[in-house]
């Protein structure tokens, strides 16, 4: 009877052992597959911001080649080579703005948006005898 006892308790022993074997696997798996889910999420936000970053430079040099082409010399030379005749604006025919002119044009193409067309309540007291 000790025999069987004996071979319960070394079973019972390797059940234990086998179990804590496949949860700490799993739980080495599961930090395996969590570290691999960081790196491909660090590897595309690396990706991105390359991407904005070559962006940002395309947006830097055309507005570097927008201010280029806006500069008065640049313009006069063009009118020149391409022999337009065209000449500087009198200062009479130029206004200068003070304010925000995005904001305003915004303003005046959207005040039609806003108008309310309700015509006011009136309230009237009942007559009472």
């Amino acid at each position: 009877m000790q025999k069987s006892d004996a071979n319960a308790f070394i079973n019972q022993l390797l059940a234990y052992t086998l179990g804590m074997l496949v949860f700490t696997g799993s739980i080495g798996l599961g930090t395996v597959w969590l570290r691999y889910e960081i790196s491909l999420v660090a590897n595309r936000n690396q990706r991105l911001q390359a991407h904005c970053a070559e962006v940002q430079r395309q947006i830097d040099q055309f507005t570097a080649e927008i201010a280029a082409a806006k500069n008065p010399d640049t313009l006069i030379r063009v009118d020149s080579e391409m022999r337009l005749g065209l000449v500087p604006p009198r200062e009479e025919q130029s206004e200068h703005v003070a304010v925000d002119v995005e904001q305003r044009l915004a303003a005046k193409r959207n005040q039609d948006l806003f108008v309310a067309e309700v015509q006011p309540v009136v309230f009237r007291r009942a007559r009472t005898r």
